[in-house]
């Protein structure tokens, strides 16, 4: 049986126009977007991280932003049939393709600003790539055990790049 998206530290519970919603990039949705789409996560990620501040507790976006309104709507399409599960408007909590796609279309751009739609896609992408921050508190033991491995992996690794960059060091100071 699939889990819902509330078991996940990678899910996150977002106001998206007529109500709360359970968004998240399960891997078949992540694979979507990167293999037929072509929007890879992790880059409009960074591109988000670095186009978004925040001011008196919401997300706003610096005038330069470099933004894919299209990219955005995919992302967010996903997302709500990835957490598959909202309020029950008469028609059940779970949403399958053609509901998300009924709210992206009213409450994606160009019906929203896309400043709107770039903090909720953030929150959803934050959520893949670190874990959610509700999340993690609502599941302490399963982000104690990410952590865990996170702090192993990092351990493997800079041991293994340990030699190389100690190189790449000197040959900077070198010159």
């Amino acid at each position: 049986m699939k889990k819902h998206a509330s078991e996940f530290l990678t899910a996150t519970k977002q106001f998206v126009g007529d109500g709360e919603y359970w968004l998240m990039l399960r891997l078949v949705q992540a694979a979507d977007l990167e293999i037929s789409r072509g929007i890879s996560i992790s880059r409009t990620y960074g591109q988000l991280l670095g186009d978004l501040y925040e001011e008196g507790g919401k997300l706003k976006l610096f005038g330069h932003a470099d933004i894919q309104p299209g990219a955005l709507n995919a992302i967010l399409r996903l997302a709500l049939v990835g957490g598959n599960c909202g309020p029950d408007h008469g028609d059940g909590t779970e949403v399958g393709p053609k509901r998300a796609d009924q709210l992206v279309s009213t409450y994606g751009y160009p019906e929203r600003p896309v400043e709107e739609v770039a903090a909720i896609v953030f929150r959803v992408l934050h959520a893949a790539m670190v874990g959610d921050p509700a999340q993690r508190e609502a599941l302490p033991e399963e982000a104690a055990a990410s952590d865990a491995v996170i702090a192993r992996q990092n351990k493997a690794i800079g041991e293994a790049l340990g030699p190389t960059m100690r190189a790449r060091a000197e040959q900077v100071e070198g010159g």
